[in-house]
């Protein structure tokens, strides 16, 4: 049984980077801030230890 025909993978895929076009952006800032986040840890807990130890 044949189904390529089912489906228009043109359009599928040009939904899908078009999806993934207007989501990049707002995925890059949620990774930006992750990002910052774990690096204010890090240097919190290394002047922590410094102070401290």
């Amino acid at each position: 049984m044949n189904l390529s025909g089912v489906w228009d993978w043109s359009f599928f895929w040009d939904t899908f980077g078009f999806i993934l076009r207007t989501v990049a952006n707002f995925l890059m800032i949620l990774v930006a801030i992750i990002a910052v986040g774990m690096l204010l840890k890090v240097v919190i807990r290394a002047v922590r230890e410094g102070r401290g130890g």
